[in-house]
């Protein structure tokens, strides 16, 4: 599978996954294709509230969704900035 058609299969993951995120202004934050070739790791940003004291802050909060690179199959999710050799 090519990066863009990973890229696309992670985003429909990540809004099922995490339904809240639907709608929400997701933005590709970068794609990496492990050592090896056989995952795709991709990962968003998208803006998260805090109610901290009296206002609201929006601040990046991030999701890594990892694929196989042959067809696309789901293998996971990790908040943050998700160390490639990790998931």
């Amino acid at each position: 599978m090519q990066v863009r058609e990973a890229i696309e299969k992670s985003k429909t993951y990540l809004e099922e996954v995490f339904p809240f995120l639907q709608g929400s202004a997701l933005q590709l934050e970068g794609v990496e294709l492990s050592d090896d070739g056989q995952f795709w790791y991709v990962t968003f940003s998208y803006p998260e509230r805090s109610l901290g004291g009296v206002s609201v802050a929006t601040f990046p909060a991030y999701k890594t969704i990892k694929v196989r690179a042959e067809d696309g199959v789901f293998y996971g999710a990790k908040n943050g900035l998700a160390s490639l050799g990790m998931m």
